[in-house]
């Protein structure tokens, strides 16, 4: 996908490559939860959502991947608070290695839990 995609093509090539990320943030929920964390993941057609909340917190985390209105590209928002750093970016960053170092600095900032699964996938650099 090295040209951009027209409209017609960016739906449903976007919906295909959410289903390969929810594998992921399926993933995270499952490591959360295994560490105490709470953790939900929502999916509407063209947005991607991971929440995370420790269960003596009230202020929930967010990562979610959605469609930008008015273009053919993605957001990776990620949510702490009223903190929020977003990426806007083309559909090719929903892919394995973009999704995991987003999770994995994701979970660092929001929970201080490193993703040690993520870690062993990659090189000894990876974050």
């Amino acid at each position: 996908m090295n040209s951009p995609l027209d409209e017609s093509r960016f739906h449903p090539a976007l919906r295909s490559a959410l289903d390969e990320a929810q594998h992921h943030f399926d993933e995270a929920a499952r490591y959360a939860h295994d560490n105490g964390l709470l953790a939900e993941v929502t999916r509407q057609p063209e947005q991607l959502t991971l929440q995370v909340k420790r269960p003596s917190d009230g202020a929930p985390c967010r990562y979610r991947i959605a469609a930008l209105a008015s273009v053919p590209q993605v957001m990776h928002e990620k949510c702490y608070g009223a903190d929020i750093d977003c990426l806007e970016a083309t559909l090719d960053s929903v892919n394995q290695t973009v999704v995991e170092t987003e999770l994995a600095s994701f979970f660092i900032r929001s929970a201080a839990l490193p993703l040690d699964y993520i870690a062993q996938r990659h090189h000894p650099d990876y974050t």
